[in-house]
Order: C-alpha cells, then structure tokens, then sequence
C-alpha cells in the first residue's frame, strides 16, 4: 500500500494545458515590480490608497495588496490604473530591459528579481517621494531652483553619496 504522501502526489490531477500546477515561493518579481511602480505613481500624485480605491471602485486593501505583489494586477485593471493616474500602461513595465526576449522564464525571474526586488531602491521610500511632491508643489520657479541649489549644498557640506556621483 502506498504511503499516504506518494498517495496524495499521485492523485494530483493535470490542468486542462495537460501541465500540473506548481507551487510559486512568493509573488512574481513582474508583480512586485508592477505594484512598486503603482505605489510610486500614487504617492508622488499625493494620493493614499483609499482615494486610488475609490477612483477603480475596489477597496482599500486590493490596493494594498496590488502594491504589494500579492495579487496580480489584470491587464483591464491595470489599464484602467494607467488611465486614472494619467499614464500609459508603459509606464508600470519601463524600468524591465528589453533583451529578456530570448531568456527562459526562469532565467527572466532571476534578471528581474536581481534587478528590482533584491536591491534597496530610495525611490521607493515614502520620505523620497514626499520630498518630490513637495519639491513640485512649489509653483515659483526660481524658489523652487533655490531649493534645489540649497539642497544640493547640504548635500555636499556632509560629503554624500551624490557629491561622488552615487
């Protein structure tokens, strides 16, 4: 008699493609990237999740959780995304190179995840992206220069990372 684990495996029954359906660790990198992308947009727009919930009818939570990776973002949501917040649908995939065209998917998963997922990106950071709203909100433009030049000066008084061209 078969042990009750190869009993359970061998009654795993293939999807109608005739592939079994395989366990993924994680949310796909393209998904992470995808909602970073839509977490960024939204908030150097100045809005939270609640407002992006209610312009694509959904709740709170599936933006969260689009933001997130944790579910797929579908291309007739995603298009209605790019349209609320002004942007061609391009814009959620630019940051993606071109040449993973001839790459098997686990090789583009691996490009992907070490390009976007793995890496601490400051764009990302709440604090970034309140800075530039801001930065923008000032509608004068030579006060807005200034702010930039005086910025530029602190950041070079301290010896940052941008002074050495980081």
């Amino acid at each position: 008699m078969p042990s009750k684990q190869q009993d359970d495996s061998s009654r795993r029954k293939p999807m109608r493609n005739g592939r079994r359906k395989t366990k993924t660790v994680g949310p796909h990198p393209i998904d992470l990237h995808v909602g970073r992308r839509l977490r960024e947009l939204r908030m150097l727009n100045g809005f939270g999740q609640t407002e992006i919930a209610n312009l694509l009818g959904i709740t709170f939570q599936q933006v969260q959780k689009y933001e997130r990776g944790t579910n797929r973002v579908s291309a007739s949501r995603l298009y209605d995304i790019a349209q609320a917040l002004k942007v061609p649908v391009s814009y959620f995939y630019d940051d993606i190179p071109r040449d993973l065209t001839d790459k098997s998917i686990a090789q583009r998963n691996k490009i992907v995840t070490q390009l976007f997922v793995s890496r601490e990106d400051p764009m990302q950071r709440r604090e970034t992206l309140e800075l530039v709203r801001s930065y923008y909100g000032v509608e004068d433009d030579v006060l807005r220069e200034r702010i930039f030049e005086l910025i530029k000066s602190i950041s070079k008084y301290n010896g940052s990372k941008t002074d050495r061209g980081i």
